[in-house]
């Protein structure tokens, strides 16, 4: 390989390659409601990690939810990782089966800071009503 070619391969081939790359990751992030800080993490410091999203049942502890089972902590976890139509679907079928309720709705809140007055709030991410019959 001459050297004129790897000083192009430096100098255009690798930050396009990056620029693909951070495209693709913006587009699955707007179209497939994808965590910011997976796929490369480019928007990690856009926004508050997912760690702190916070999902809501109404009537229920989700705290006391998860004190003794594992597998409820770590569905829980990938719906706040990702809290696409799916994942919720499969986390209200999961917490049906397991509480034995008829009905749920559950809704993934994302905490939000106003960088301009420090006011701290949340915003609504996703919800469903979830009923026995779907099953």
């Amino acid at each position: 390989m001459s050297n004129t070619i790897k000083v192009l391969l430096l100098k255009y081939g690798i930050p396009s390659l990056a620029v693909i790359v951070i495209a693709v990751q913006f587009f699955f992030v707007n179209t497939q409601s994808l965590n910011k800080w997976k796929g490369g993490g480019y928007g990690m410091y856009t926004g508050i990690h997912y760690y702190y999203n916070q999902i809501y049942i109404p009537g229920m502890s989700v705290d006391s939810l998860i004190a003794n089972n594992n597998e409820m902590e770590r569905v829980f976890k990938h719906l706040k990782l990702m809290p696409n139509d799916d994942n919720l679907m499969s986390a209200a079928e999961f917490v049906v089966k397991k509480t034995h309720k008829d009905s749920i709705h559950i809704q993934i809140w994302k905490p939000s800071v106003n960088s301009k007055n420090g006011v701290y709030s949340r915003a609504l991410v996703n919800e469903i009503y979830f009923k026995k019959t779907s099953l």
